[in-house]
């Protein structure tokens, strides 16, 4: 990748700075994140529908299937934005050639990386949000540095030295952005299907005041339009929330390799360079 090409200032940002500029990008190449994106939400969701309206699943098994699938449009995701973040065009293409190249082994980490913080979060034998941090960053050093796959443990070691306590910080907000943008679409898309449309997502399917506690749950858990949008919606705005995080990455990087003036030195070698 050309760090010196970089399309953005490559400079410290807060966890909001970061969300501010996901936002940005994924607003300028909202088609191509989409192409990139129908590759794993058009089967997620197809899936989903067929699993609660034929096979009984639950809302909670849906979205455990979203939560299990997510991270490999995630490396997808990383490997093309990355490349154009530093100055390259974003191409699906380059997203998935990437993830399929180490496909068997970033899906055995994955595996392991999810059964343990499934362990943590219905266990409670530690928290599952230390385990999402600690391995937050596997698709960036394997996808961008192309880190071997010896050395990863070590190089997610170097970025969580002296950063653990603040990722953890930025974790749980860009998780708290996430769900909030989550409840608000699902409250527009309900309201706006309802009125524009009539055809109700939730609330006005309900049809007793007196037993609404037992129909809300019911539509909320064994419902397959209820769980076919609200896993949609999960697959529009995760992107935002994986952009977020990758930037976090390359904060992290600055503030511990000191990215931006090894940048800032590149650019000023070839401005003399070219002076000469």
């Amino acid at each position: 990748m050309k760090l010196d090409g970089a399309i953005f200032a490559i400079e410290q940002r807060s966890v909001g700075g970061c969300i501010d500029l996901a936002i940005a990008f994924y607003r300028e190449h909202f088609l191509s994140i989409l192409q990139l994106l129908a590759w794993f939400a058009v089967p997620s969701i197809a899936l989903t529908w067929w699993l609660v309206s034929s096979e009984s699943a639950t809302l909670t098994q849906a979205l455990l299937l979203f939560f299990v699938e997510s991270p490999f449009f995630g490396a997808a995701l990383v490997a093309a934005s990355g490349h154009r973040a530093f100055g390259e065009p974003f191409s699906p293409w380059v997203g998935i050639k990437a993830l399929w190249r180490r496909l068997f082994f970033f899906g055995v980490l994955v595996v392991i990386v999810k059964f343990l913080t499934f362990l943590g979060f219905f266990a409670f034998i530690f928290p599952a949000y230390l385990i999402s941090t600690r391995y937050g960053f596997l698709s960036e050093i394997l996808f961008l540095e192309n880190c071997p796959a010896r050395k990863y443990e070590t190089r997610l070691s170097d970025l969580m030295n002296q950063n653990f306590k603040n990722l953890v910080g930025r974790l749980v907000y860009v998780l708290f952005f996430f769900s909030s943008v989550m409840t608000s679409l699902f409250l527009l898309v309900d309201l706006g299907a309802s009125t524009l449309f009539g055809m109700p997502v939730l609330f006005r399917r309900v049809s007793s005041i007196e037993y609404m506690a037992d129909e809300l749950f019911t539509l909320l858990t064994v419902d397959p339009l209820v769980a076919v949008v609200l896993v949609s919606l999960c697959w529009l705005v995760y992107p935002v929330a994986r952009l977020a995080w990758m930037f976090c990455y390359l904060d992290v990087r600055i503030r511990n390799e000191g990215w931006d003036l090894e940048i800032d030195f590149r650019v000023e070698a070839q401005r003399l360079e070219g002076a000469t």
